[in-house]
């Protein structure tokens, strides 16, 4: 009978950020692996560079920095058609490449200062840890797992408020997590089992998973946005 033809999740009716994600990844799966893969290839250099010690070290660190720097507009690039996905909007490569240009400066600008926090603290917990300063290596650690979960609303905020700058969209997620803690953890375990299926298996890492986790964070903030009147259709 013909209306037992598409019994599959449909994206409009879904009303879970999880699974709806999981709906708008069945609609559009052929281009947002094409995206996933363009998001991956950015990586590609940097796992070279560690897969082959033996390459000439100029090669190997210009490999790695390209990687440190495209990453952060790709990333950005990523959420920003994401949103566009979530509101309805179809994927082509005019979209992909409005948005890079888009984001470009963002991305360098508001995302790289807050993914740098990563590094400085898991810095400051080294160096705490090789002098025994047992506190503040604790603390330093505490902040990386803080930092984590507040990461959840990161990209969401870059693309869906473009009047934030860096210490806007860190206070803004405190204040998200602060508002909805059950639901940021909830999905921050589905992102959490998303990245550890992309670790073990490395298709789907390259296919699938970064695109999955940025829809999983995206449909979050529009989740809650909506119940708290904030911006949560993607304005480009």
């Amino acid at each position: 009978m013909p209306f037992f033809d598409d019994s599959g999740p449909r994206p409009e009716e879904e009303r879970s950020p999880l699974w709806r994600s999981f709906a708008l990844v069945k609609d559009q799966l052929e281009r947002l692996i094409l995206v996933n893969l363009l998001w991956s290839l950015q990586s590609v250099p940097l796992l070279l560079a560690f897969a082959f010690p033996e390459w000439p070290a100029m090669l190997r660190l210009i490999m790695t920095l390209y990687t440190a720097l495209m990453l952060a507009p790709a990333t950005a690039t990523l959420f920003a058609v994401v949103g566009d996905l979530s509101d309805g909007t179809p994927i082509d490569g005019e979209l992909l490449w409005r948005h890079f240009k888009m984001q470009f400066r963002p991305a360098f600008l508001k995302l790289l200062p807050l993914l740098s926090l990563f590094y400085w603290s898991a810095l400051l917990s080294g160096f705490a840890a090789e002098r025994n300063w047992l506190i503040v290596d604790v603390l330093a650690r505490l902040t990386v797992l803080l930092l984590l979960v507040l990461a959840m609303w990161w990209g969401p905020l870059l693309v869906y408020r473009p009047d934030f700058q860096a210490w806007d969209i860190l206070v803004q997620s405190s204040l998200h997590f602060w508002q909805f803690p059950g639901q940021t953890l909830a999905m921050g375990v589905a992102c959490l089992l998303a990245i550890l299926l992309g670790l073990v298996s490395i298709a789907g890492w390259l296919l699938i998973v970064p695109v999955l986790v940025a829809l999983f964070q995206v449909e979050l903030y529009r989740a809650t946005a909506f119940k708290s009147g904030l911006p949560h259709h993607f304005t480009a």
